[in-house]
């Protein structure tokens, strides 16, 4: 029997989202490798505009700065990360692959200029990908696969998939393909709202998918904890959400803009500045956190 859709696993259809889980055609056992094993982590909310490009692009130049290698996944369609960055897909596409056209998603890997930091760019055909196989049980862990070939002849120490504003078939295949995910969250109404949706899509695919996926935590993203309301949402979260809070707050600052624009995460275009010793700070706690934290 076939599991849920994505579609069902959405809010629209949460009461539908309890079928079987299709087991997953075993693979062959990886190369023993000297590093230590990847860290896949999904950046998902269902709402636009709370910061998960930002979130991605800042917290993998963190970890490249650290000294770690990086790879990002940009997932969105929009591919405001890439083109921050100026890389344009190639003629070969992320679409393309997981659509199951011949090749490996290893081909797709650009190098930046900014040490440590690699990408694989996201294309506008992610769109179609998604509406033509929504409803398709061979589509919803294409990219775990793909990933997981990837990473046995490259063990990329941190793997980041940037995801778009909707909990489909590609936000799915992040959290199918992720070991632990991220929410940004803002403090808006609408936020709020879309904070529970995707803490229920997160817990179906963890019950009816990938039972490994935790979560590593929430971020609370562009706020200024100079005024009552912004505070007034920190203490909320915590109430609500205990241990899950990602302690590092992120806050506004118009570093943000000018570095993307300038295609440099804020710890190397302001290092100075209190975005860039924040996102050195969650960079810390992400580090220090483990797998099954969150959970």
């Amino acid at each position: 029997m076939e599991r849920a859709s994505y579609e069902q696993m959405s809010p629209m259809g949460l009461a539908e989202a309890d079928a079987p889980v299709r087991q997953p055609t075993p693979t062959p056992a990886p190369r023993k490798s000297p590093y230590p094993r990847p860290r896949v982590l999904g950046v998902v909310n269902r709402k636009g505009g709370v910061g998960k490009t930002t979130t991605t692009f800042n917290l993998a130049g963190a970890l490249a700065e650290k000294g770690h290698q990086v790879l990002v996944v940009d997932l969105d369609p929009m591919g405001s990360l890439c083109r921050s960055l100026k890389i344009r897909p190639e003629k070969r596409t992320l679409s393309d692959l997981l659509v199951g056209l011949s090749g490996s998603l290893g081909d797709l890997i650009r190098r930046t200029e900014i040490p440590n930091l690699f990408v694989i760019p996201g294309d506008p055909n992610l769109r179609t990908f998604e509406m033509r196989h929504s409803g398709s049980v061979e589509y919803r862990d294409v990219l775990k696969r793909q990933l997981a070939e990837v990473l046995r002849w490259k063990p990329f120490p941190f793997v980041i998939i940037d995801c778009p504003p909707s909990l489909g078939l590609i936000s799915g295949n992040a959290l199918t393909a992720s070991g632990e995910v991220i929410i940004p969250v803002d403090g808006s109404t609408y936020g709020m709202g879309a904070l529970v949706d995707t803490l229920r899509v997160v817990k179906l695919i963890q019950a009816n998918v990938n039972p490994d996926l935790s979560v590593l935590g929430l971020l609370l993203n562009n706020v200024d904890l100079g005024t009552g309301y912004d505070r007034t949402v920190l203490e909320v979260l915590r109430q609500q959400y205990p241990g899950l809070l990602i302690q590092t707050v992120i806050p506004t600052s118009p570093e943000s803009d000018l570095s993307a624009q300038m295609g440099q995460p804020v710890v190397r275009y302001a290092p100075e500045s209190w975005m860039a010793k924040a996102y050195h700070q969650f960079a810390e706690e992400v580090l220090a956190r483990r797998p099954g934290n969150g959970k």
